[in-house]
């Protein structure tokens, strides 16, 4: 009987072992839980199987499961220690949780195991290890590309026929240089010509021109995947989003629907449906989801990121920063991504807002009702009349926005846009040294546009910053040297510059060139900005030391009154400077103009 059993056992592991292709296969199509069900049954056949135990542990990391992979990886090396897979994958766990000298550990026991002569292993397997282990070298928040790089050719030169390793280096290769798509297509046809009838290298291929958004070339790629392999799944889900991002929403709701077909019953497609209802902006659609999935007992980090991006995207902001306090506090700060802290400052922008159209205190019966999430009460006092003062601070939602988004634009240098967002938020909260911090940040190492230059000087202006402001408008007019705007404001940058006590009067060639630029048609519906040049001209020529001309003041005050722009400067002209005795009586100058003017 003992016999028989061990023969039963056997015919069982060789069973189990003939279904690894068929899970590996699984977890290419995203099909996570059918395929975790695979890998019991194959261990629970095979539990010294390192083989077994790694494709499981991957099967965990591609499903967002780092604890679970980890376990995995551990275990088979417990079971197997000169299986080197396991280490190239735990490395690739803890590089990825933010622990690059650890899982540098892990990645040299790899190859120390696999190239470890009494081992004999094969030039294929060895250079799996190497190939494994440059993958894991990619992984977390800062990729090393040049070891990752070196590795994977060195796996090439031991075994050229790797599919897989072509794959990888593409990738690598793009994320590497995203603007230099010709050495990653050159590896992705290596890997088709290697395995043509594979849709995966394809939709590397496709997800490539995704990224670089080529929408157009992307569905073609992706089609092309499915040509080859119909069932398989992130194919259609990568289409979608190609699609959506192509502006075809129905195809796009065509093929996500098709993704879960393929996957029903999958919780990991229904966790991407709920992305992805996010991103066609069906943010009702993807809270129920979320609910759903959460009332099922799953528990994910991403959809606990999404349930408060959604409460967000619908304007319930105290949901959204409850929700997003819990993410976080469960959230290791190693898998925190820039978009977390731009969806928090945008929180904290909409609890600004209501903040302020709904005052946190208010009397009840003469009894101060305080919201304590957004104010804190610091003080009362009883007036001699019976009155109470009460003095509290309100929650500075807005600056802290600001600071949110300055985080977020460090983390990712293509959100360099977040750094304007910092600075508008500061601009908000009336901190504007703080705003214009934030623009100096956007501007440096040339990545300025032309609007950036127009933010930082109107800030530095209003910061007080007058000679931040000067060279910001020196720069903006340099770009847009035909519109008027530039020179004005930087005329109030060398205004600003001007004390009480001393004139330098450096403002004047500048609203010079306000008069010469405004056009004929923008003089009517921009009175108040031609007003405030030609104002500037009365009060140069009524006060300069050096140029002092009373008739060509008065031909200047004169233009004021005749503009009639009704603002401030309109009254004090009139009520003042043109009753002023030393002009009253003055017959203006023949004309007062300047040369080039319309």
């Amino acid at each position: 009987m003992k016999h028989l059993l061990s023969i039963g056992l056997s015919c069982a592991t060789v069973a189990a072992f003939a279904q690894l292709p068929e899970a590996i296969k699984l977890t290419e199509q995203e099909q996570f839980e059918k395929a975790t069900s695979a890998f019991m049954a194959i261990v629970k056949a095979n539990p010294k199987s390192g083989e077994a135990w790694f494709y499981m542990g991957e099967n965990y990391f591609a499903d967002g499961r780092n604890d679970s992979a980890a376990l995995a990886f551990r275990h088979g090396i417990e079971v197997n220690p000169n299986y080197p897979l396991n280490y190239a994958g735990l490395g690739k766990v803890l590089r990825d949780e933010g622990h690059a000298a650890e899982a540098q550990a892990e990645f040299d026991k790899a190859t120390e195991v696999a190239t470890l002569k009494t081992n004999k292993y094969s030039k294929q397997q060895v250079a799996s290890s190497y190939r494994e282990v440059a993958e894991g070298l990619l992984a977390g928040k800062q990729p090393d590309f040049a070891a990752a790089l070196a590795l994977l050719q060195k796996a090439i030169d031991l075994y050229p026929k790797d599919a897989e390793a072509y794959i990888i280096k593409g990738d690598a290769l793009f994320d590497q240089n995203p603007r230099d798509g010709s050495a990653p297509l050159e590896n992705y046809k290596l890997a088709m010509d290697l395995e043509p009838l594979s849709a995966k290298p394809v939709a590397r291929k496709a997800f490539m021109y995704y990224r670089a958004k080529n929408f157009t070339g992307s569905v073609e790629e992706y089609t092309k995947a499915i040509a080859l392999e119909p069932g398989f799944a992130p194919a259609y889900r990568g289409r979608a989003e190609a699609y959506f991002m192509a502006r075809d929403f129905d195809k796009a709701t065509t093929d996500m629907r098709k993704y879960l077909e393929l996957n029903v019953g999958n919780t990991s497609a229904r966790v991407r449906n709920a992305q992805f209802l996010f991103l066609v902006k069906k943010y009702d659609e993807s809270l129920q989801e979320i609910q759903a999935l959460e009332r099922e007992g799953v528990k994910n980090m991403t959809l606990k990121r999404l349930k408060a991006f959604d409460f967000a995207e619908q304007g319930r902001f105290q949901a959204a920063d409850t929700a997003l306090q819990a993410y976080f506090t469960q959230q290791p700060k190693a898998k925190v991504i820039s978009v977390d802290y731009e969806y928090k400052a945008k929180i904290y922008q909409g609890l600004a807002r209501e903040q302020e159209k709904n005052p946190p205190i208010k009397i009840v019966n003469g009894t101060a009702i305080v919201d304590g999430n957004k104010t804190t009460l610091t003080g009362q006092t009883q007036n001699p009349d019976g009155s109470t003062t009460l003095s509290f601070k309100l929650t500075p939602y807005d600056s802290l926005a600001g600071a949110t988004y300055l985080m977020a634009a460090r983390m990712d240098p293509a959100k360099d846009y977040l750094f304007l967002e910092a600075a508008k938020a500061f601009t908000d909260a009336k901190a504007y040294g703080k705003a214009v911090a934030a623009m100096r940040e956007k501007v440096k190492d040339g990545r300025a546009e032309v609007n950036d230059w127009y933010y930082l000087g109107s800030m530095a202006n209003r910061a007080g910053l007058f000679s931040t402001a000067d060279s910001a408008w020196a720069m903006y007019i340099s770009k847009q040297p035909n519109i008027y705007q530039g020179y004005l404001y930087r005329a109030r940058a060398h205004a600003g510059m001007d004390t009480a006590d001393v004139k330098s009067w450096t403002a004047k060639p500048f609203y010079e060139e306000v008069i010469r630029k405004m056009k004929p048609e923008e003089q009517q519906s921009r009175k108040a900005d031609l007003e405030e040049a030609y104002n500037y001209m009365g009060l140069y020529f009524l006060y300069s030391a050096d140029a002092k001309d009373p008739a060509m003041a008065k031909c200047w005050f004169e233009k004021v009154g005749a503009l009639n722009a009704g603002t401030s400067i309109t009254k004090q002209v009139n009520e003042v400077f043109l009753k002023m005795k030393e002009l009253k009586d003055l017959a203006p100058a023949g004309a007062c103009t300047i040369e080039g003017q319309p």
